[in-house]
């Protein structure tokens, strides 16, 4: 037993004394903090409203089980098939109750076989959640919309759709080009449309915008406004917003005929490095912003040079070019929210199937969306605003022992514990959440 004896440290300031390393046949957990997940889905009423639009499908495993399943991976910080095995010996499984997990192979063919029923209902399962925590945090009345492609890059050669295509990354390698859409106030994800990597930054946006414009105003968003960078610039995109009388600051460009449509440069008064210039396209305002700065060639003659240009088309009348650039780059959070779908681990594994890698990406914008109702509904302070990783690792992988006596199950947290008094809270608050009942 000599190897299972960690030495004494003499050396350290307090004890010195050896650690013997034992076995248990308790059972223990490290992911007691993912009831927090449990509490919500459950009040949120989205296990039944899954079995409810899923009644008809067959398998031994429910889909609303594979979808809770998936989403609890995702929080405790897996991301690969494989990872579901840990679930049947980490005591997750008793924290949500779960007979059984099924094994890589089964959740495999679950995705083929489930991809295509799954991906509208989840669709409609994430705007769903959205509207349940407007109710409990009130509807915003003004809202800014923000659309943005992300790149997955791909290793092997059996995962459907991964194709050539944008890719900035590792270009010249196969990848998948999803699209995402985010609220910019409140944060939350307001659903993904999966493509192939050879899809077109714009391709099916503006389709999308149009069903997403629609339900938000159905929701009592009063004023909307879109930000989009330059993939999404085109004469078409124009025309489908302003029919959808919307606010919208679209990046374009920096082609020559796009410089040819706007007026003489002023300079800034308030920063002298800063130049601005506007005109008009496609009935439209076009603004511009140029940073120069003041050089001197060899002969010591010194003139402007051009380091950076940037041009936003807005229907909004009297804005400054400045105003418009600023409000377009505030915009820039949504690479943030992005990197956090990374920090859960979305789009980390894929499968030889189309529909089983929409269905993927389906579930991690709905694995994210309840993470974001979990910090802004139960938490305080700056777990309200806390990241993906930082949540896991304090909050969701909370240690905990658990026990069954008189046939009731219980979970131990220690008395010493710096976040039980967070935790118990955020349980509490999360209990509150209410979903209307399932119609019969």
């Amino acid at each position: 037993m000599r190897n299972h004896v960690i030495p004494s440290r003499p050396h350290v300031q307090g004890s010195a004394a050896p650690l013997r390393l034992r076995h248990s046949a308790g059972e223990l957990t490290d992911g007691a903090g993912l009831l927090l997940l449990r509490r919500a889905w459950d009040a949120l009423g989205i296990g039944g409203w899954l079995d409810a639009k899923t009644a008809g499908q067959s398998g031994r495993y429910r889909a609303s089980l594979m979808v809770e399943l998936w989403v609890a991976l995702l929080l405790y910080g897996g991301g690969w098939m494989d990872d579901l095995k840990l679930f049947s010996s980490r005591g997750i499984r008793r924290l949500f109750g779960w007979r059984s997990v099924p094994d890589p192979t089964t959740f495999g063919r679950w995705l083929r076989r489930g991809g295509p029923v799954l991906v509208p209902l989840l669709d409609e399962l994430v705007w769903r959640v959205v509207q349940l925590r407007w109710q409990a945090v009130g509807v915003p009345r003004r809202l800014t919309l923000l659309l943005d492609s992300t790149v997955s890059v791909r290793y092997g050669a059996k995962q459907a759709g991964a194709e050539v295509g944008y890719n900035p990354k590792k270009p010249g390698r196969p990848s998948h080009h999803p699209l995402l859409a985010f609220a910019a106030e409140s944060g939350d994800c307001l659903g993904v449309r999966w493509r192939a990597g050879s899809a077109h930054t714009a391709e099916g946006a503006a389709e999308w915008i149009r069903a997403l414009v629609h339900r938000l105003r159905g929701a009592g968003v009063e004023k909307i406004a879109l930000r989009l960078d330059k993939g999404f610039f085109s004469k078409e995109m124009v025309s489908t917003l302003e029919e959808l009388d919307v606010t919208y600051y679209l990046k374009v460009t920096n082609w020559a005929w796009v410089r040819a449509a706007l007026g003489p440069a002023r300079r800034s008064s308030k920063d002298l490095e800063l130049w601005t210039r506007s005109g008009t396209l496609y009935g439209a305002r076009l603004l511009s912003v140029e940073r120069r700065r003041k050089v001197t060639d060899d002969l010591g003659l010194e003139h402007w040079e051009t380091t950076d240009r940037s041009h936003v088309l807005t229907n909004v009348e009297g804005v400054h070019a400045l105003t418009a650039w600023r409000r377009y780059n505030a915009g820039a959070v949504v690479e943030d929210r992005i990197k956090e779908l990374g920090e859960l681990g979305v789009g980390r594994t894929a499968v030889d199937d189309l529909a089983g890698n929409a269905l993927l990406w389906s579930l991690g914008a709905l694995a994210y969306e309840l993470l974001h109702v979990v910090r802004t509904t139960a938490l305080q302070g700056s777990w309200k605003r806390a990241q993906p990783g930082r949540l896991r690792s304090w909050l969701f992988r909370l240690p905990a022992k658990l026990t069954v006596h008189a046939r009731k199950h219980y979970v131990q947290l220690r008395r010493e514990e710096p976040l039980r008094r967070d935790f118990l809270r955020a349980l509490r608050r999360l209990d509150r959440l209410r979903a209307p009942p399932l119609a019969a």
